[in-house]
């Protein structure tokens, strides 16, 4: 049996049927003891004796009905006997309410396509066969000849024509359901592996970043003991060299160098430290505030400079361009580091073009493009031109440009670069709007 599970296993599929079979007994009851509708000759009280007798057994059928397991061949022959059943009473109707063209006999149709749905096609067809047996049993009293058999076959024809295309359809919607479950299952069990799958990648990559942070930790620490060992050592070695002059009694003047060289290498200690700081602030201020007149304000800073190392800056602001919404501090810090990092490439002279517009490739954004004419980086170098302290070849990096990249990126905005050998260097900021 395929069907049981599907349409008679909840209680109120069972009530529904349960009230159809009652309903029928009880017009029928009406019926026969109607005194204009009666046309049995046998004992009326014999016939309501029978009709309660009939409602006590679907009530007992409803009640067995849940003790029998579904999906199983006890609960689909069960289930068909109550239909044969039904079919019994329904004949047991029409006999008592006019034979063959007893009201009742739409009875049949009910009981067959209830049969369709719960068993399916095969019990289907046998059902409506017994209807058809029965339908004849009981009224053949009534006479069958030669003028009326064609007139009771047409009425059992019906019987069939209804349990097969409703029987099919209920198979086909049975295997359809299945499948649907059975899919539902692998798309549970796949959802379970994936979640299985994200929870591992998200361990992964909770264990990956823990460990590029501490790579990256290292890498800085290392760098920033590299650069604070000589200048520390330079002090101290100043500082033994300064207490045995002034134990000698040194004239001043000799003295100052070594003062002053102390107050140098001190200097660079605070700006790596200050810069180190830098990297490590993510308070973001933000404002409306003009680009162009930031840049002016950067680009003043290196007016000495710009005029010893006789470079050329050209300047490129679209014009009527909108005030931005970032962080004044951390823009300036970025683009005092690259314009810094490009004029120290051009002390032989070069142009400086500082463009600003806005972005073609992305909407609202403003792209900010400094551009230098000092050769080029070398691809050793431009590789790690972002990581801090890093060594590419003979040119040993500070932390400017990572800073530069730092400040962008915490203001929401990106900072890239490309450089070609004999041409130049460009940095391109994308900013949002």
């Amino acid at each position: 049996m395929i069907k049981t599970e599907r349409f008679t296993e909840t209680l109120k599929t069972n009530f529904l049927i349960l009230a159809v079979r009652l309903f029928s007994v009880s017009g029928a009851v009406v019926w026969v003891t109607y005194p204009q509708l009666y046309f049995a000759h046998i004992n009326k009280i014999q016939i309501i004796f029978i009709y309660n007798l009939i409602i006590y057994i679907y009530t007992l059928l409803f009640i067995i009905r849940f003790f029998l397991p579904n999906q199983s061949r006890r609960c689909e022959l069960f289930c068909f006997s109550t239909f044969v059943f039904d079919q019994i009473v329904i004949s047991y109707f029409t006999y008592n309410t006019g034979g063959f063209s007893s009201p009742f006999y739409s009875g049949y149709f009910v009981v067959t396509t209830i049969s369709a749905f719960v068993l399916g096609v095969r019990w289907a067809l046998l059902t409506a066969l017994a209807g058809g047996i029965f339908y004849i049993f009981f009224n053949y009293s009534y006479g069958i000849g030669l003028y009326n058999i064609a007139e009771i076959i047409y009425r059992i024809i019906p019987f069939f024509v209804i349990a097969l295309p409703t029987g099919i359809l209920s198979d086909l919607l049975e295997k359809h359901i299945k499948e649907i479950d059975s899919l539902n299952e692998k798309l549970k069990q796949q959802n379970i592996k994936l979640q299985e799958s994200l929870e591992k990648i998200e361990s992964m990559q909770k264990q990956l970043i823990k460990r590029e942070k501490e790579n990256a930790l290292l890498e800085i620490t290392e760098g920033l003991a590299h650069r604070l060992r000589n200048p520390i050592m330079s002090i101290g070695g100043m500082a033994n060299i300064l207490d045995k002059k002034l134990k000698k009694q040194t004239p001043h003047k000799e003295l100052e160098k070594y003062v002053e060289y102390i107050k140098t290498e001190s200097k660079n200690i605070s700006q790596i430290l200050n810069n180190i700081l830098q990297m490590s602030d993510r308070e973001v201020q933000l404002k409306f505030i003009s680009l162009p007149k930031i840049i002016e304000k950067v680009l003043n800073e290196f007016d000495n400079q710009i005029k010893t190392y006789n470079i050329k800056v050209v300047k490129k602001f679209e014009e009527r361009l909108q005030p931005i919404r970032s962080d004044e501090k951390k823009l300036k810090v970025a683009l005092r580091n690259i314009i810094d990092n490009c004029i120290k490439a051009m002390k032989n002279g070069g142009n400086l073009t500082i463009e600003v517009k806005k972005s073609t490739e992305i909407k609202n954004m403003v792209e900010i493009n400094i551009i230098d004419t000092a050769g080029g980086i070398p691809k050793e170098i431009l590789k790690n031109i972002f990581k801090p302290f890093e060594s590419g070849g003979e040119v040993k990096k500070g932390i400017g440009l990572p800073i530069a990249k730092h400040s962008i990126e915490t203001v929401g905005g990106e900072l890239y670069i490309d450089s070609k050998i004999g041409q130049g260097t460009t940095f391109k900021i994308l900013l949002p709007m």
